[in-house]
C-alpha cells in the first residue's frame, strides 16, 4: 500500500512564489498584467502541476521515476520561461529592480530544489 500523499517542500515553496508574484501582479500596468502577467500566472500554475505529478508517481517503479524526472525537467523549463517574462517586465519598467531581484532569487531556489529532486528520481530509475 502506498503511503499517505504529502506535498514536498518544492510544492510549498512554489505556492509561496505564486503568492509573492501575485502581489507584484496586482501592480502591473493593465495591458502588461492582462497579457504577459497572465501568462506568468499560467506558468506558475503549470509548475504546481508538475510538482504534484512528480510527487504522485510510484517511486519504486523505474519507469514512473523517469516520468517524475521528466515532470521536474518540464518545471525547470517553465521556471526559465517565467524568468524571461519577468526580465521583460523589468525592461519595460513594469516591475522594479527590487521586485525582479526578489522573484529571481525565489526562482533560483525553486530551480535548485527541482534539480536536486530530478536527480534523485534519475538515480533510482537506473
Amino acid at each position: 500500500m502506498r503511503s499517505a500523499f504529502k506535498h514536498p517542500q518544492l510544492y510549498s515553496d512554489t505556492i509561496r512564489f505564486h503568492k509573492c508574484y501575485w502581489l507584484a501582479h496586482q501592480n502591473l500596468p493593465k495591458a502588461f498584467r492582462l497579457t504577459t502577467g497572465e501568462q506568468i500566472l499560467r506558468e506558475i500554475t503549470a509548475c504546481l502541476g508538475c510538482v504534484a505529478a512528480a510527487n504522485f508517481v510510484n517511486k519504486a517503479d523505474p519507469e514512473a521515476r523517469r516520468a517524475g524526472a521528466r515532470n521536474l525537467m518540464l518545471m525547470r523549463e517553465r521556471l526559465e520561461v517565467i524568468r524571461a517574462f519577468l526580465i521583460l517586465a523589468w525592461e519595460m519598467r513594469a516591475v522594479s529592480h527590487h521586485t525582479l531581484a526578489d522573484l529571481n532569487g525565489r526562482l533560483d531556489e525553486l530551480g535548485k530544489q527541482a534539480t536536486r529532486w530530478q536527480q534523485w528520481f534519475e538515480r533510482g530509475a537506473g
